[in-house]
């Protein structure tokens, strides 16, 4: 061994010797010794042990000692060379007199790296000076290590699985807790029970109370459920059922009594394998057993609707392809209940073959999704053979994730004679040759239709108002979700009939020219204003803003059918906004040309919209056409409404026409002949009114929104200043030496909300009511209406703001609009408790009409009386005092019309009697004011149009309210009765109208 340091050669030697004697220990020795004072001088000496534990790198005989370079390179792993020579380091620099460190070496013998220690010490002479040399030892503790990391990874495992099972116990035990359950744990050899704590809370007896025995809780359950839990549960021991369960009521503390419901299974058994121990818990359901006892109510209640609207309904299961079909449907085919198996491919065989195409087509558009609603007319066979002509809807009320349809509901009814009246007149115009007999075939056929429309609007409309009255009524009360769905669903849908069958009756009228146009004063503006209004909501869930403006050589106040006019201006903008994805739809009038008191006015809708091919814009006006007839249509709707505009324009006088281009907007005119107002009682006091030189600062974190009520605002000639939070407002205005007249503030801001920020204006003197303060909010107003006002709030305005909308609230702020101007809603909603207690005498045959009438002005705190018929009204009027009497048209007996002739001639000339009935014609209007009605009001029932026409004939009680009229009702309409409970009036169960009914 080459001697390269001060120790000498045979010290080394011994070295070398004891290396020897510590290999059967797997320890290597080593030295390194320093040429100078770096360590990428050092030279390493290792004993044979070494090589013994790690192999020669080569073929070479071991060398004993080598520079570091090749010590590293050969054994040592690349990941821990830093800390090896940084440990080194530290020794050579005095840092340190020991040097300790576990790292991998290569083993050339076992072909693998394996873990070692190294220990390093300088060495000293004996006078304690150190020498550049460092001794120590490498010991193989690979096996040691890993035995290590086994035992550390177990105990690890050990903790997680403890720490698991903890979790598990606490998640379950929260669970308990969380779902208010109470636990117990039967021994079912002894009869012993425990209880968990839950259960005082859900019986409010004591643990003590209920016993350590199945038997001694009996004594809180009725005699007729202890037997059916004794029943479950030997069912359960003996194997016949997988769980004991069973609901039974129970008597809590406090006298009521509780649905509960015990769910358990056995888990332990005897060396006998007898069962010795249960496990269960009890939930309280009672809820669930109210919510069931509501479900049966309501079903009742439609079945009672459906009943009286004679409408045979289905409800088709579509992956399973079974149809449950109500009586109805069995008595029109002349079945009886459970004659039909209810399968798709017995319902496609009672089709006529004639019409199943068709039936099929209509069916598979709505369900793809084409189509909103499936209608068609088609005859089904009856049982006896023949056929029955019936009107088809249905929609479909259950789609997949996937958009796949599961469930469909629909209904039918018959209309067979109808249908053979149409049939009858066809044929007797084909075999009619002569022109005078077809002329008067032709007027007697004009007849016919017009009666047939009046009598199929009725027919219609009844049981429409049913449908449309008690599904108002139901989802007043207490509903489950599914229930609350449901009803919902068939409420918009009946509307959307509704609506197409109002289309129908007007094109009908103006086919049969029976319609007439009215001529009143109106208002312009007001007629613009609240076609955006009755539409702000659609073009807000669509995100599109709307406007109007009416030019300034424009007359306002004119003469002419303003309801007729509406309806063109208003179907025209919602077909602007049905089509318009994103952008704004704006409506606009002009002055064409004055000739004397007539002016001819141009009015505008445009949009953003799809756009228009010249292929669809050719069948435009059509009836029954859409500009998208294709399979995948996206738009729903009949097509009517633009016949219907059309012809109205053409009634007032002027033409309509559209000028589009595929993905460029539309642009839909009309133009119409109107007188200008004479009448000094409609000019406003609004005219002339101007807001030029106020300022207003608006405060929105939503730039486009800033933007846009700058810009109406601008219209009004108000200088406007924009910040986009609380924190710049506040900034603004103490920095400001010129307040404000108005600040618009939103709500819902980032940081301070508006709330706040008001709050911390009114806390500076020098800000403190400077300005009107309007507060905006795209969310509901009533929310933050109390707060805002006792901040000083002045008014409270709902995101989007219009125009309109916007000029009605600077004109109310200003007070330039008097009271009296208030939109009639908000009148009816203030004044409707001075009529509180007023009698009402209801004159209806149908008892579903009688039933929603009565509820709907009970609810509302009026004494309503029933009379059965027209000879029992003018008896009721003879005999007692009303203050209104609704009076139905179409009765038998006597009719409405009659009725109200016979009460005017016994002297009753001061009674107000309205018609409410489903004759929707205008000649049925004339013919009640004729017969001497004060005012007429149509069914379906429009709640608020109801309620309207109430307040404009009854006087206010004097010093009426809601508490001294609620006294004096005799349970006539509120559904209370003396001696009732308070708030009996809001129980579906409660009385729906006086015992005084006849007829």
């Amino acid at each position: 061994m080459e001697d390269n340091g001060p120790v000498s050669r045979q010290s080394a030697i011994d070295l070398e010797s004891l290396a020897n004697n510590l290999f059967l220990s797997g320890i290597g020795l080593w030295r390194l010794d320093l040429m100078e004072d770096d360590v990428s001088t050092a030279r390493v000496t290792v004993s044979q042990s070494f090589f013994l534990l790690f192999g020669h790198k080569g073929e070479e005989p071991f060398p004993q000692t080598m520079g570091i370079k090749d010590y590293i390179e050969g054994w040592a792993h690349p990941e821990e060379l830093a800390r090896f020579l940084e440990g080194l380091d530290d020794l050579i620099q005095g840092h340190n007199d020991h040097y300790e460190l576990e790292h991998r070496l290569w083993s050339y013998k076992r072909g693998e790296w394996r873990w070692v220690n190294l220990n390093c010490e300088l060495i000293r002479d004996p006078g304690g000076r150190a020498f550049l040399s460092f001794g120590g030892v490498v010991q193989d503790i690979h096996t040691k290590r890993l035995a290590r990391q086994v035992l550390t990874q177990a105990l690890q495992d050990k903790e997680k699985a403890s720490k698991a099972l903890d979790w598990e116990r606490k998640k379950l035990t929260a669970i308990i807790d969380a779902a208010n359950l109470g636990t117990f744990d039967s021994d079912l050899l002894s009869g012993e029970v425990v209880y968990s704590p839950n259960w005082s809370t859900l019986t409010g007896h004591s643990l003590a109370e209920l016993g350590t025995t199945i038997s001694d809780r009996e004594k809180y359950v009725p005699a007729k459920d202890i037997e059916r839990m004794k029943k479950a549960l030997a069912d359960h021991v003996a194997g016949l059922a997988p769980f004991y369960e069973c609901d039974y009521r129970l008597f809590h503390q406090d006298g009521s009594v509780i649905w509960a419901q015990d769910r358990g299974r056995v888990v332990e058994y005897d060396q006998e394998g007898r069962p010795s121990r249960l496990l269960g818990v009890m939930i309280d359901v009672t809820k669930q057993k109210v919510a069931e006892q509501a479900l049966r109510e309501s079903k009742e209640q439609m079945e009672l609707f459906f009943e009286a609207a004679s409408l045979g309904t289905w409800d088709w299961n579509i992956p399973e392809g079974n149809l449950v079909y109500n009586d109805i449907f069995y008595r029109i085919l002349g079945y009886q209940k459970g004659e039909l198996d209810g399968s798709i491919e017995e319902w496609e065989t009672l089709i006529h073959p004639d019409d199943e195409p068709a039936a099929s087509a209509a069916l598979e558009m709505c369900l793809s999704g084409e189509m909103d609603m499936y209608a068609c007319e088609l005859r089904l066979r009856r049982k006896d053979g023949s056929y029955v002509w019936t009107y088809d809807v249905g929609k479909v009320a259950e789609r997949g994730e996937s958009g796949e349809p599961l469930r469909m509901l629909g209904g039918h009814f018959d209309f067979s004679e109808k249908k053979k009246l149409e049939e009858d007149i066809f044929v007797m115009i084909d075999k009619e040759k002569e022109a005078r007999l077809a002329r008067e075939l032709a007027e007697e056929s004009a007849r016919a239709k017009s009666e047939f429309l009046a009598n199929m609007s009725h027919e219609i409309r009844t049981p429409m108002n049913a449908i449309l009255g008690l599904s108002h009524l139901v989802l007043e009360t207490d509903l489950n979700d599914q229930q609350n769905e449901y009803l919902q669903r068939i409420s918009t849908a009946a509307k959307a009939l509704l609506r197409i069958i109002n289309d129908i009756l007007d094109f009908s009228k103006i086919e049969a020219g029976k319609l007439e146009m009215e001529s009143a004063d109106f208002d312009l503006d007001a007629i613009l204003k609240n076609g955006l209004k009755l539409l702000s909501d659609q073009a807000s869930q669509k995100g599109l803003k709307i406007s109007y403006e009416l030019a300034p050589d424009a007359p306002r106040y004119l003469l002419g059918d303003q309801v007729r006019l509406g309806q063109i201006i208003n179907n025209l903008l919602s077909n602007a906004i049905k089509f318009t994805e994103k952008g704004e739809v704006k409506v606009t009038a002009r002055l064409e040309e004055t000739v004397g008191s007539t002016v001819r006015l141009l009015f505008q809708v445009k949009d953003t919209g799809i756009g228009l091919t010249p292929e669809q814009r050719e069948g435009l006006f059509q009836a029954f056409t859409q500009a998208d007839n294709s399979i995948t249509r996206k738009y729903g709707g009949t097509g009517l409404g633009l016949t219907i505009s059309k012809r109205l324009a053409e009634m007032m006088g002027g033409q309509i026409w559209c000028e589009s281009e595929k993905g460029q907007g539309s642009t839909f005119s009309f133009t119409a002949e109107l007188k200008i107002s004479e009448n000094p009682a409609i000019v406003s006091s609004a005219e002339g009114i101007s807001f030029k030189g106020l300022s207003a600062l608006a405060v929105d974190d939503n730039p486009t929104a800033l933007e846009l009520i700058k810009e109406a605002l601008g219209k009004h000639g108000i200088a406007t200043t924009t910040v986009t939070s609380g924190d710049e407002a506040i900034m603004y205005l103490e920095k400001l030496e010129k307040k404000p007249d108005l600040i618009f503030m939103d709500w819902k801001m980032p940081g301070l909300d508006g709330l706040e920020t008001i709050r911390r204006l009114n806390e500076k003197p020098a800000l403190k009511k400077t300005a009107l303060i309007i507060m905006v909010t795209a969310y509901n107003r009533d929310e933050i209406l109390g707060r805002a006002k006792e901040l000083g709030v002045k008014k409270v305005l709902t995101k989007p703001l219009t125009d309109s909308y916007l000029h009605d609230a600077l004109m109310e702020l200003f007070r330039k609009i008097p009271k009296t101007s208030q939109p009639a809603k908000d009148k009816g909603r203030e004044e409707v408790n001075s009529i509180r207690g007023a009698q009402i005498l209801l004159v209806e045959d149908n008892e579903v009409n009688q039933l929603v009438a009565s509820k709907i002005l009970g609810n509302a705190g009026l004494r309503v009386t029933i009379a059965g018929d027209g000879s029992v009204a003018v008896e009721k009027v003879r005999e007692n005092k009303y203050d209104l009497v609704l009076m139905d048209i179409q009765m038998p007996v006597m009719d409405g019309l009659t009725a109200t002739k016979t009460i005017r001639e016994l002297g009753f000339s001061e009674l107000p009697i309205v018609a409410m009935t489903a004759h929707a014609m205008s000649s049925d209007r004339e013919l009640s004011l004729k017969a001497g009605m004060n005012d007429h009001v149509n069914k379906p029932i429009n709640v608020k149009e109801l309620f309207q026409t109430l307040l404009k004939w009854i006087p206010p009680k004097d010093g009426a309210s809601p508490a001294s009229a609620a006294e004096g009702l005799e349970g006539a309409g509120d559904g209370k009765s003396e001696g009732a409970p308070p708030g009996a009036a809001s129980r579906p169960d409660a009385p729906a109208a006086s015992a005084e009914a006849e007829g």
